[in-house]
């Protein structure tokens, strides 16, 4: 079994067993767990999941690239998220579709099979954001109000802000405004999928972060 592929089952595991709001998880392609799959029109360039979320405030699909942690270059290339496939469905060259239905995407998303123990990467050391260590903590806030998690991986807490930094050059070039980040366990709250991302909070009319449970 190829690493991605391991990496997809691990996921998908964790997601079927300890997510409160997923509904369904769909590959992009037939798999060995008999998982439901999802196709595409247009450009034929794909991630790797589509998750079906039900949170109570409507049905969401979130698309999902998925990423071995024993490469850790090829995590840093997840930000094709952005490149090609957000930016092909924002542009109307895919269209996503499940159980032969056309679906509007909510955002974007990468996680490895380290996602479960609330990182990213193979190896990685803890960021405590609300240390106060030589004063207030500069994220007391963020963590108080649930923006970001207690404690993030270094490099984990490194690559998402890159990801963000790079959407946010092209971001509101596009009507829809899509969700971009990740998926990771919280480590307070028995590492439970959760998701960190950059939202459009349109009330505001701004782009904010949301660390949301999932």
């Amino acid at each position: 079994m190829k690493p991605e592929e391991k990496a997809e089952i691990i996921l998908w595991d964790w997601l079927k067993t300890k997510s409160n709001f997923i509904e369904e998880i769909y590959f992009n392609r037939i798999n060995k767990i008999n998982a439901p799959i999802f196709k595409i029109n247009g450009v034929q360039e794909k991630p790797d999941l589509i998750i079906k979320i039900n949170d109570g405030f409507g049905i969401k699909h979130y698309a999902v690239e998925v990423k071995s942690s024993n490469n850790s270059i090829n995590i840093l290339k997840g930000s094709k998220i952005i490149d090609k496939y957000l930016k092909n469905y924002l542009q109307g060259k895919t269209k996503y579709i499940l159980e032969d239905k056309e679906i509007k995407l909510t955002g974007f998303l990468i996680a490895t099979d380290k996602s479960k123990e609330g990182h990213l990467f193979k190896t990685e050391s803890w960021i405590d954001n609300t240390s106060k260590e030589g004063g207030e903590s500069k994220y007391n806030a963020a963590t108080k109000y649930k923006i970001i998690p207690f404690k993030e991986g270094s490099r984990t807490f490194e690559f998402i802000r890159i990801l963000w930094n790079e959407y946010g050059k092209t971001r509101n070039d596009f009507k829809d405004k899509l969700d971009v980040g990740i998926i990771i366990g919280n480590s307070e709250d028995n590492f439970s999928p959760h998701m960190m991302v950059t939202n459009f909070y349109n009330k505001r009319n701004r782009w904010t972060q949301r660390w949301w449970k999932i």
